[in-house]
This record gives C-alpha cells, structure tokens and sequence, in this order.
C-alpha cells in the first residue's frame, strides 16, 4: 500500500507518538526511526516478542540497505494491509532528525507488569531511579542487553522509556529486553527482597569496591538521578552500597559510565544467575 499525504491518519499518528507522551500513553503504542533500528524490532516482532502496529518504508531505503540488513523482516512483522511504501519527501516531513533513513514503524508498547511471575528469581537486574537524561537511558538499555541483564526496571518518575531519543539511542534493545516500569522505588524493593534478590545501592562514596563485592548471586544493581544520586530514603532501603573506586580528583561520574562499568563488574564472572 501507498501513502504519499502527510495528512494520512497513520502518518499523523506517527507524529503525534513521536513528540508526545500523552499520545504514547493514550494509544499504548511508540514511534521507532532508523533503518537498523526497525529492521531490528521488525525481527523481534517476527520472533513473537512484540506487536507491530504500522510499518513506513521508501523504495529508496529498501535498496539502499538491503545487502546489509535483513530487510524482508518489515514485510512478515505484521499484517500486509499495515505496511506502506512512502515517498523520499513524505519520509523526511516524518522525522525531526536532519538525515531520514526512510524507515519509520509504530508499535505497540513493551514493558511488562511488575509481578513475581515475570521475574528470574536467580536473576540479575538493572534499576534505575530518577534517571532524567534520554541519551543516558538509552546507552545503559544497550549496555544491560550487550551483557545480558535478566531485565531492566524503571521507576515512572525516570525519562520516558518510548521518548524519541531513548529509542533511537538504546539501537533496538528497548524490544529485546525485559523492561518493566513501576510506579515506586518501595515497590521495587519490596519485590526483590521477597523473591531473594538483593538489591545494591550504587553510591558515590562509603558503598563496597565494586571490584571487591560479590555480585555471583541473584541480584540488583540501583542507579539514580545524574545530579543528585539515589535519596537516601531509597539507598538506605538497599541490602548493600556499592562504589567504584576512582582515582584523583574525581568525584563521581556519568550516570551511564557508572551503569556501564558496574553492570560489566556484575557479569564479569560469566554467571547470568
């Protein structure tokens, strides 16, 4: 099927998912830019792990990328009648980006309900607390894939988990990953500690040497805001407090270096639980 009118219903509702979390919210469903990006959640779809609402593809971005990614994927995610070509020029009135990659997929939320049933109770988790900054969000959603958390979850006062710039910097892994988003940190804690999986605080300073601690056990990692940290409300509820060591006159760090190097610790041994 074609679409050639930035006026199309479909094409709107792309727009509207795409700077607005409210339209998110009330249609349970996200935008996702970028070639590799919708090749790569159209596999997931074809996998059974999520729902593909609409496909948009040009005829220029098919040849372009298909030697080097498998885009037949946008043809099987869904149903026909929900994948459409458009043209260069209605490509580039759908993104904000400068550079349209000329393919554009709406689909439908992914995160899970925060429930015993959906957790690995010899897992090992991500938690962030409070994290404001898209770009931060994204690279610790790839990290927590690349080294293969059990799952991430999300307190709902972080940046939003389908904001534009989250999506396109966590490259796919939003749909690869178990994400769940929960309305308190106490929540949060309560569940891991009935489920025996111990919670650490990550803190600036007076937490256990991340390289001394002993992460081969079901457990969970907890990153807070950029500026301020975890409340100590929330640390205090933690089992542990753990700190990465740093050197001269260094005080802390980005909250996804932080995330990167501690999540590295955890599974440097090879053990996922």
């Amino acid at each position: 099927m074609h679409i050639n009118s930035k006026d199309n219903p479909r094409v709107k509702l792309f727009r509207k998912l795409l700077s607005s979390k409210k339209a998110r919210e009330e249609h349970g469903l996200f935008a996702v830019e970028g070639a590799r990006n919708c090749v790569d959640t159209a596999y997931e779809a074809v996998c059974g792990r999520i729902k593909v609402h609409s496909v948009f593809y040009t005829q220029t971005a098919l040849t372009k990328y298909k030697n080097t990614l498998k885009t037949d994927n946008l043809f099987s995610c869904t149903r026909p009648e929900d994948v459409f070509e458009i043209s260069d020029e209605l490509a580039k009135k759908m993104t904000d980006e400068g550079n349209s990659q000329g393919i554009y997929m709406i689909v439908f939320k992914v995160d899970l309900p925060f429930v015993a049933e959906y957790i690995d109770k010899n897992g090992k988790y991500l938690v962030l607390d409070n994290l404001q900054d898209p770009g931060n969000l994204g690279t610790l959603l790839r990290t927590a894939d690349a080294v293969g958390v059990s799952g991430v979850v999300m307190t709902d006062n972080c940046v939003d988990l389908y904001n534009p710039k989250v999506v396109r910097s966590a490259m796919g892994s939003t749909t690869r990953l178990d994400i769940f988003v929960v309305d308190s940190f106490l929540n949060v804690a309560t569940l891991f500690d009935e489920l025996g999986i111990i919670t650490n605080a990550a803190v600036v300073r007076n937490g256990e040497n991340i390289t001394e601690f002993d992460f081969d056990r079901p457990c969970a990692v907890v990153i807070g805001n950029e500026g301020k940290g975890l409340p100590k409300e929330h640390s205090d509820i933690c089992k542990n407090r753990v700190t990465i060591s740093m050197h001269g006159n260094i005080e802390s760090l980005n909250a996804a270096c932080a995330g990167t190097i501690i999540l590295w610790e955890m599974f440097r041994g090879g053990s996922h639980g």
